[in-house]
């Protein structure tokens, strides 16, 4: 009988994390691993913070080793994309004609930036930011101090700004809505913005792009509301999608990403995805989430080897994230959205506080600022399902890593 065939669509973070675990957990058919950057598998969370500052060595970056995929006989098809999956046949296409007929299929296809359909979008100095490619490219633009335009305030944008201020850049912030990286809620918000303003970031909210001006290379960003910026360098920061097409056009079902269940298993069941594209059923949130953060792509890539080779766990973590504003550690676990109510504890005006969102006597997330023993209890707490009112998250008087173990234990949950 022929050694099983199991491929990995995307050789990013999720992709490389599942190849390797594969190989960690006794898998000894054949591997491939199909990537479309000439870099192995990489951390893409440093692009915008050390490795594009130059305080990371890109060494740093990767995995592991192009050597050690050798070493574990996986096979690393860089430079390398998919054009069609035939799911009846249970084979891939490659684009340079090459057929792989496998056992189970991975897709971690990622997501790709999402671009600005205005005129001059396509002028030399007008970019999106994703690979190790685009930071190279980027730290040496800085070098030169250009005057920065970064469209959309979200999480990447605001720590592109962050690099370009600490470079010495001239640096404006054009964002369509009225909070700069909205979904941490309005303090956090309201206290990120602080920062960027006392580092001369100049925040332009509520304004959209209308075109970009230039001969050849970008000169000038042009408002809707008519106002005109000087520009050397557009960084395009207005979110990601994700890279679902091969998936749709193989007749699975997107939502836009690749909708799966529990164990990361589409409807047809040798396939499977993983990373910024899935679409998945999360039991505790009783929702469907797909996270476009470092800590659910690794997570998620070491959780579908063990699905792809049987394994029966649900995949139902507790999201987490962070973010590096300036001197400030943001970090933010669980889910803040919707109507939820919000308690503060600590003092915004020190740097170190936190905010929880609470629902129905239940913690469903919390942000922290340079406060990781609020984080660690929020986490706790969400785990194990504790229940935990606002008095007693507000209360600074309260030992809340104690509370929250004891309040832990009490629902029946193990310590994290």
């Amino acid at each position: 009988m022929p050694s099983p065939l199991f491929c990995v669509v995307g050789a990013g973070m999720a992709g490389g994390r599942a190849a390797a675990s594969l190989r960690e957990r006794g898998f000894d058919g054949r591997l491939v691993l199909i990537g479309e950057e000439s870099d192995p598998p990489y951390e893409r969370p440093p692009l915008s913070k050390s490795y594009l500052t130059g305080e990371l060595p890109r060494s740093k970056l990767f995995l592991r080793t192009p050597e050690s995929y050798l070493e574990q006989a996986i096979e690393w098809r860089p430079l390398r994309t998919v054009s069609a999956i035939n799911l009846r046949q249970s084979k891939l296409q490659l684009a340079d004609g090459e057929p792989l007929a496998f056992d189970r299929l991975l897709l971690a296809t990622g997501s790709r930036p999402r671009t600005l359909g205005v005129p001059g979008s396509t002028l030399a100095g007008v970019a999106t930011y994703r690979t190790v490619a685009d930071a190279d490219s980027l730290r040496q633009e800085l070098e030169a101090t250009p005057q920065v335009v970064v469209v959309g305030g979200g999480f990447l944008g605001s720590e592109l700004a962050v690099a370009a201020r600490r470079c010495g850049c001239r640096v404006t912030v054009v964002e369509a809505g009225e909070a700069l990286v909205a979904p941490l809620g309005p303090l956090l918000s309201s206290f990120c913005a602080d920062l960027h303003r006392q580092a001369g970031v100049e925040l332009l909210l509520g304004e959209t792009v209308a075109r970009f001006l230039g001969s050849s290379r970008v000169e000038e960003v042009l408002l809707s509301s008519g106002r005109s910026l000087p520009c050397d360098l557009a960084l395009i920061c207005v979110g990601a999608e994700p890279n679902s097409d091969l998936a749709r056009e193989a007749g699975l079902e997107t939502d836009p990403g690749v909708v799966v269940g529990e164990h990361c298993q589409t409807s047809t069941e040798t396939v499977f995805a993983a990373g910024d594209v899935a679409s998945w059923w999360s039991r505790r949130w009783q929702r469907r989430l797909r996270v476009e953060h470092y800590d659910n792509a690794h997570q998620q890539g070491l959780f579908v080897a063990g699905a792809m080779l049987g394994g029966a766990a649900a995949y139902d973590p507790v999201p987490y994230f962070w973010t590096e504003q300036y001197e400030a550690l943001v970090q933010q676990v669980g889910i803040i959205g919707g109507t939820r109510e919000s308690v503060l504890r600590g003092d915004p005006k020190t740097g170190k506080f936190s905010v929880f969102y609470l629902g129905g006597g239940f913690l469903s997330g919390c942000v922290a600022v340079n406060h990781f023993p609020a984080l660690a209890a929020a986490r706790r707490l969400i785990t194990a399902h504790a229940g935990v009112t606002e008095e007693i998250l507000g209360d600074p008087t309260v030992d809340l890593r104690a509370w929250s173990q004891k309040a832990a234990e009490a629902a029946g949950g193990a310590e994290v």
